[in-house]
């Protein structure tokens, strides 16, 4: 009995300490898969709407519940929508905002940081009365809102490749900011006029197709989840930044 006793302490508890010791690393590793998996799952599930803004993603469409405006206090919506027929008006905007590093010091190893998002407004956009195409044609001005969007992001991409150094975006932000908004209000005066006011023939599938052209050639520039979220939060994503108080105004007229 004694000899099976010792027999038992040398054969089996070697094997019950290797057992555990490879439960540990197994345990471990497990642990380390899943950790990289949640890191990267919480890296992608950003937020992208808040209690007042729908922010523009690729595939999001537009309800007409989402439409929360009284037209009976906006002047002129009825008018408009008898005599255009513009009866679903979306108040759609683009917010931009330039995040900095927090600490002086930090300025130039670490840059400045666009945050650029065309949102939609739920309080501020309204519906007179229901149009097949309604929703569709202020689908068409929201993607206008996101091209210029696309167009911000290129054109500060290429300056910091032109000139890589700290405060690049800072001068030349409010500028092409500017531009933007500009390209923004001519596409979209364009795209009302032919559809709305001369109610040109084929006008709405023209300017569908020639947007989602556009969309397509600059997807690159595609507006991302954390650039909403960053306006959903109303603060900087990262701890080392904060939101610059002041940006140069526009260089040119």
């Amino acid at each position: 009995m004694l000899y099976l006793i010792v027999w038992m302490v040398i054969w089996y508890v070697p094997c019950i300490r290797i057992a555990v010791t490879n439960m540990k690393k197994t345990l471990i590793i497990l642990t380390a898969i899943l950790f990289g998996i949640t890191f990267c799952i919480g890296q992608d599930d950003f937020q992208t709407d808040s209690e007042t803004h729908i922010f523009w993603q690729p595939e999001k469409g537009l309800k007409r519940s989402d439409f929360k405006g009284d037209a009976t206090k906006i002047p002129n919506a009825e008018k408009y929508c008898d005599t255009i027929g513009l009866c679903t008006v979306a108040s759609i905007g683009v917010f931009a905002v330039l995040d900095i590093p927090k600490k002086k010091k930090l300025r130039g190893k670490l840059k400045e940081k666009p945050y650029i998002a065309p949102a939609f407004e739920y309080s501020t956009s309204y519906i007179v009365k229901n149009d097949s195409l309604g929703l569709e044609k202020q689908k068409v001005v929201f993607d206008i809102c996101e091209l210029s969007a696309r167009w911000m992001r290129k054109e500060l991409a290429e300056m910091v490749n032109k000139m890589d150094a700290y405060g690049t975006i800072s001068i030349w932000f409010k500028t092409i900011e500017s531009d933007a908004q500009k390209m923004r209000t001519e596409m979209i005066d364009g795209f009302t006029q032919e559809v709305f006011i001369f109610k040109k023939e084929g006008a709405y599938l023209d300017w569908r197709e020639k947007v989602d052209e556009l969309l397509k050639e600059s997807e690159k520039f595609a507006t991302k989840p954390e650039e909403c979220y960053r306006f959903v939060s109303k603060k900087p994503l990262d701890q080392n930044y904060i939101m610059a108080k002041k940006v140069i105004g526009k260089l040119f007229e």
